[in-house]
């Protein structure tokens, strides 16, 4: 197995244990994405060499930054984080990112209050 297959399939597990995290199966993600579910399905496998694009809007997709793609030291699996917390991703996981910037903002101007 050459250099570039080992990284396809490190790239292709690590995109769909995110999707996993989000809950969603590959035709929910496909749709979120806006690419076909066979492209999710080869990339996830490792047989596809996916654009820069393509990565840019399964990061979209996923909530998640496009370096995370190729890292698995971000963040634990939902499962592990306060139920708290859980709730509030569920809430804002299929949100765009213009709604999701509001509610960094206002989030953190809640957090600049309770530091009184």
């Amino acid at each position: 197995m050459t250099e570039s297959n080992i990284i396809l399939k490190t790239l292709g597990r690590r995109i769909a244990t995110l999707r996993k995290q989000q809950g969603m199966n590959q035709e929910e993600f496909a749709e979120v994405s806006g690419k076909m579910i066979n492209t999710i399905s080869n990339i996830e496998r490792g047989l596809s060499d996916p654009k820069i694009t393509t990565l840019l809007s399964l990061a979209e997709a996923l909530n998640v930054p496009v370096d995370s793609l190729f890292s698995d030291n971000e963040q634990p699996p939902i499962e592990e984080l306060p139920e708290n917390v859980q709730a509030i991703l569920k809430l804002i996981k299929n949100q765009d990112t213009r709604t999701l910037k509001t509610i960094q903002k206002q989030i953190e101007a809640l957090l600049e209050l309770t530091k009184f």
